[in-house]
């Protein structure tokens, strides 16, 4: 049985990095249904912490994010395609809720993932949809106990996790050390540990990376 190890740089609060986790998953899709025993191929998927906002900030709305770094033009145009993408992926974007720091958010993915890859997968895309498709705040902590509970995580468990620091110190040096190795943008997937991917819509640049992987071992 082939492994396929993959790495996905990532925050919470990130729309591309939403469509970049779906793409993701229909080029895993594509690679197992027609590459020669892809059917056969596991790929195990770990999530790693990115900070867009490096230092953390009140929570606020999605809208006045935006319109601190752009005008208001651009801010339709961006959400426009964003929809328009997102739509194409399965995703239905909304941009009325609030955004906040991210941190706790991280912190339970670290500790999900002790768990097993898979709930951390399943975490992250609850996540994102809690934020960008229920339009909830994840910087919360009711919305993030919530969204753990759906995706399988005890409350008892989850309540233990978040009113303490467990993780969090591996979570924030995760994070350094990722800006210092020179990443600056997400999604950045690591295919493999040296196919370094940018970006969230190239089903064909992941699909051949999965190749290249799969032909070295």
């Amino acid at each position: 049985m082939r492994v396929i190890q993959i790495e996905i740089i990532s925050d919470a609060i990130c729309p591309w990095c939403y469509i970049g986790y779906r793409t993701l998953q229909k080029a895993i899709k594509l690679y197992q249904k027609t590459y020669p025993g892809g059917s056969q191929t596991v790929f195990d998927i770990t999530w790693k912490p990115y900070f867009l906002d490096q230092v953390p900030r009140e929570s606020e709305l999605i809208q006045d994010r935006m319109l601190r770094r752009m005008n208001p033009e651009m801010v339709h145009g961006a959400q426009t395609r964003l929809k328009r993408v997102g739509k194409s992926v399965g995703i239905d974007f909304k941009f009325g809720g609030c955004i906040g720091s991210t941190r706790k958010a991280h912190q339970l993915l670290y500790l999900a993932r002790r768990e097993s890859s898979e709930l951390q997968c399943q975490l992250s895309e609850i996540l994102f949809h809690y934020q960008f498709e229920k339009e909830a705040d994840i910087s919360q902590s009711d919305v993030l106990v919530e969204a753990a509970i759906q995706a399988g995580i005890p409350e008892e468990k989850v309540q233990g996790w978040l009113a303490s620091d467990e993780g969090m110190k591996e979570t924030e040096e995760e994070a350094s050390n990722i800006r210092e190795s020179g990443i600056v943008g997400v999604p950045h997937f690591i295919i493999g540990g040296t196919e370094h991917l940018k970006g969230a819509e190239d089903i064909e640049e992941l699909f051949q990376a999965f190749i290249t992987v799969s032909e070295r071992k």
